[in-house]
């Protein structure tokens, strides 16, 4: 019965953070992806702006960028 919570609250916070995700910004651009990938909050750092950019999944950022799954690069 506890697995079965863990993954419906799994499944249910992924939908929240793709349904949530926020329109592109010129400092938070999204790369093109058409395919599976992962599905886990991917914080990414603008070199140019320094901006911290949190995306759905790591496959959306844009190349170049210094990722992260726990908190913003430094």
């Amino acid at each position: 019965m506890k697995f079965r919570l863990f993954g419906l609250a799994l499944v249910l916070l992924s939908l929240i953070a793709v349904n949530n995700k926020a329109e592109a910004t010129p400092d938070c651009p999204t790369k093109h992806y058409n395919g599976t990938c992962i599905q886990v909050i991917t914080y990414a750092k603008n070199p140019t702006t320094g901006t911290c950019c949190t995306y759905p999944n790591p496959c959306v950022v844009p190349d170049g960028w210094q990722t992260s799954t726990s908190g913003c690069p430094l």
